[in-house]
């Protein structure tokens, strides 16, 4: 760890800081300047300093932010570096642009009660990415490709939004950003370094960065990690095996996201057909059987335990892996066990030769109400946010490494994993539309719950339902979608 820390504070004295350890971006160095700039009662407009925002007096605006999470946006003084740089960068939008931000608790019920009433909810929300599905559905979001001074081109937009689930039909109805982080909720996959060390396992640093971390290599050192511990004959609870992860429903969908393949298949004009009938995706789902068969490669949990009883099994060295996001705390007890671990991307599947790790539909995603009538403002203080929030994820990957990490390797990874975030229109599509959801369900049922079941008769099964299902949320997806009249009752036979 001392290593780790010395060789931490050399490199930011030699980057200065940055965004994901690279050299800083552009204008920073002039972040200064820009608060520095012509008082608004000079000057209505102000030309940026070096990429940052114009600076423009926006009257006091009260700028309202819907989100749970508080420590985004008013974290305790002192409390960290990070939190100081967040309570820098919102008196810094503040007094440049004129503005006071605000914070609310976000309640669905209460932002839908709102527009269907027509009323002002908030400025923008923060939510699960998976919520936003059902905004969507009930046309409570505006098209944030419209909204006059935002740039999501920009650099400090697109490095942070790289799945682009929330994009459809040149509509953008939310996306990820440098104050509202998905980096967390990227899946990763943790591993064990005493047992690696005990089998001679290959080191799987060395088999990423070699372009070798595949499923299969991943199954191999699973199978050989599988040991009755107690010497009963028995394997249950009480042994070691190759896998383990936070939920397991998640696993299976985590596991076929990285093979390369898709559940929707979204072609340039936007029609969307259900993926998983090739032969490229059963192959996937009868990989997905091996790598998490439960008392075999995968640790199964005791009925009635919660999922935490995965984590703990990590933790008491009966896992090799854990398969999980790093968000919400789920996996906080592997920063406190004994043995030692590391990070590592998902391997490769079948259908890719690059690493992919998706992006939880627990990942936070920013979107704007259809009722905020002050866009324009809106647009200018996004990007006021965004610009400024770039100098914090050197901060923040610095704090990660503080207080979790064992060594170097895994900050790399770690630096690295939003380049490989990836997810699926299926996450979104199974909050608006029924069978859109039985084709996602499908795969953590036959992959982990139901492995007796043959993946190709089943997606037969509800493939031309789950298609039909797709047509409806292409419509809902483009507002064009209209809601079929009740049947009258029969009549009443006499």
């Amino acid at each position: 760890m001392l290593i780790l820390v010395l060789s931490l504070v050399a490199s930011a004295c030699t980057s200065g800081g940055g965004n994901g350890g690279n050299t800083e971006p552009e204008g920073q160095n002039n972040a200064g300047q820009a608060s520095n700039a012509p008082s608004p009662e000079a000057s209505e407009e102000a030309p940026a300093d070096d990429g940052a925002p114009p600076v423009q007096d926006l009257g006091g605006y009260k700028f309202v932010v819907a989100d749970n999470n508080p420590n985004r946006w008013f974290p305790q003084e002192g409390s960290s570096d990070l939190a100081n740089a967040i309570i820098d960068r919102i008196k810094w939008v503040e007094e440049t642009y004129n503005v006071k931000i605000e914070l609310r608790k976000h309640s669905e019920e209460e932002f839908s009660n709102a527009v269907l009433a027509g009323d002002k909810y908030a400025d923008i929300i923060i939510a699960p990415t998976w919520e936003l599905g059902r905004h969507i559905n009930g046309k409570r979001l505006a098209d944030m490709s419209k909204i006059p001074n935002l740039k999501l081109d920009n650099a400090y937009w697109k490095e942070y939004n790289t799945s682009n689930l929330l994009t459809y039909d040149n509509r953008t109805f939310g996306v990820a950003a440098p104050f509202a982080n998905q980096g967390d909720e990227v899946w990763v996959l943790a591993f064990n370094k005493s047992i690696i060390d005990e089998l001679g396992l290959e080191n799987p640093y060395d088999l990423v960065k070699n372009k070798q971390w595949t499923f299969e290599k991943m199954l191999e050192m699973e199978q050989a990690a599988k040991r009755d511990l107690n010497g009963d004959g028995v394997m249950d609870s009480n042994d070691r095996y190759g896998l383990a992860t936070g939920h397991d429903w998640d696993i299976g969908v985590a596991l076929y996201l990285a093979s390369g393949n898709k559940i929707i298949d979204i072609a340039d004009d936007g029609k969307m057909t259900y993926a998983v009938n090739t032969p490229e995706a059963f192959e996937t789902i009868e990989m997905i059987k091996k790598l998490a068969k439960p008392g075999d490669t995968f640790f199964p949990k005791k009925e009635g335990e919660d999922m935490d009883a995965y984590v703990k099994a990590f933790v008491e060295g009966k896992a090799l892996f854990l398969a999980y996001s790093r968000g919400r705390g789920v996996i906080d007890p592997i920063y406190e066990m004994e043995s030692d671990f590391g990070f590592v991307p998902m391997p490769m599947g079948n259908n890719t030769d690059n690493y992919l790790s998706w992006v939880s539909h627990d990942a936070p995603s920013m979107a704007v109400p259809v009722t905020n009538k002050e866009l324009d403002k809106t647009g200018l203080i996004l990007e006021a946010l965004a610009w400024k929030a770039q100098e914090e994820e050197q901060i923040r990957m610095d704090e990660i490494a503080f207080t979790q990490l064992r060594d170097e390797e895994s900050l790399d990874v770690l630096m690295e994993l939003k380049n490989y975030g990836v997810s699926d229109m299926a996450f979104i599509g199974q909050q608006m539309q029924g069978n859109v959801h039985s084709g996602l369900a499908l795969i953590p049922d036959v992959g982990f719950y139901n492995q007796n079941l043959e993946p190709a008769s089943k997606v037969a099964e509800i493939e031309e339902a789950v298609n039909i299902g797709l047509e409806e949320l292409a419509l809902r997806l483009k507002g064009e979608f209209v809601e079929p009249s009740p049947k009258p009752e029969e009549e009443k036979k006499e």
